[in-house]
């Protein structure tokens, strides 16, 4: 079956895409996914919570900052400023119920064939599914980045732990210190757990502008609490980690300093995620900090048709890591998709997202720096 537009990956890109695409008309799409909606926030530690604030403002005129669409509000659905994984999971299947969003799960990507005549071919263990755009919003999450020095395979990632509070002994060692690792210590602190926090001078030192290069108020806050309140919790600077061992049932973490940090229990790694673009990284130029090459509408600059949508968008310095942030650009593709699909885009519907702050299409207007 060919589609007019087949969206990969049913996370808060995903599905915030797929309403944007109704709200513009468009209807002959599908999102598909190799698991369910919300599977990645549903696979998050027990503990783990969006960072980012929710609060019922749409009535006031400001779209609550976890929504993914219009006239919704994560507060006011789940009761919760700052939502489990699970809960968050809730809200994006619900949503999809309401817009009567089509989905199919369990359906997995393994390959992405550009066509000669235009569009798409996806193929996978189920069959071959054919589109002329694609949107690939696949997120992070269930990509995590296992391999960023030798020995990492004997650690245990964070989007591999199901609850900080049931991970067995007493003394662990966690690797990175941004929003993940920081998350991660505070929980184990929290569990009665002695914890040491390796970290790079610059990692917790930063105060950027800009959210996505430095710790957030919501994580800052709660590691300075649990430092006055627990006391072990230890943070140890300019300890960039280098190679991981096991002797017997011990493990020793290895800094460059020369540093080393025994533990009976493996070391968890907080050092990020790779994506999971790997179906369709050969059909996007690179650039030369290693991310994709975007067009003005987040399309890829070598294949016709193939959109990026989610937390790896990425235009010069600006980062559209945070919920809030790529949400912005749905409005920009199903903009442009209409356009190609000869459908009809009312003033009234563009003034309504670009009230709500939806629709970030001047992206000149990014970078300008607070005073304080």
């Amino acid at each position: 079956m060919r589609h007019d537009v087949i969206i990969v990956g049913g996370g808060a890109a995903g599905v915030g895409m797929g309403v944007a695409l109704i709200d513009f008309g468009i209807h002959k799409f599908k999102i598909v996914d190799r698991h369910e909606v919300g599977a990645s926030f549903a696979r998050w530690p027990e503990e783990m919570r969006l960072i980012t604030p929710s609060f019922n403002t749409t009535p006031f005129g400001i779209l609550d900052l976890n929504a993914v669409a219009l006239d919704t509000s994560v507060a006011n659905f789940l009761g919760e400023e700052h939502p489990s994984g699970k809960d968050y999971a809730r809200y994006l299947r619900e949503l999809v119920k309401e817009m009567d969003i089509p989905v199919m799960g369990g359906w997995e990507v393994a390959n992405v064939e550009e066509l000669p005549a235009g569009g798409f071919r996806l193929t996978g263990p189920r069959g071959d599914m054919e589109c002329r755009y694609l949107i690939w919003a696949a997120g992070e999450f269930q990509f995590p980045r296992l391999n960023p020095f030798p020995g990492a395979e004997l650690c245990q990632h964070n989007a591999q732990i199901a609850s900080y509070h049931k991970l067995p002994g007493d003394e662990y060692v966690v690797i990175g210190a941004f929003e993940s690792g920081v998350d991660a210590a505070v929980h184990l602190a929290e569990a009665g757990k002695k914890v040491t926090l390796l970290c790079n001078d610059e990692e917790l030192a930063l105060q950027d502008q800009d959210p996505s290069r430095s710790l957030s108020p919501f994580t800052r806050q709660r590691l300075l609490n649990a430092q006055k309140t627990h006391g072990n919790l230890q943070l140890r600077y300019n300890c960039q980690v280098q190679e991981v061992k096991q002797t017997g049932k011990q493990y020793t973490t290895i800094a460059a300093n020369g540093i080393e940090f025994a533990t009976n229990t493996p070391p968890i790694l907080a050092v990020g995620f790779r994506g999971g673009t790997g179906p369709v990284e050969h059909l996007f130029k690179y650039r030369d900090d290693g991310h994709f090459e975007l067009s003005e509408v987040d399309e890829s600059t070598l294949a016709d048709g193939l959109f990026l949508s989610g937390p790896l968008v990425r235009h010069e310095h600006h980062i559209f890591c945070y919920i809030y942030k790529y949400r912005q650009r749905f409005a920009v593709i199903a903009q442009a998709l209409a356009g190609r699909l000869d459908v009809p885009v009312s003033d009234e519907l563009l003034e309504l997202y670009d009230r709500n702050q939806m629709r970030l299409h001047d992206l000149s207007c990014c970078g300008q720096e607070c005073i304080c």
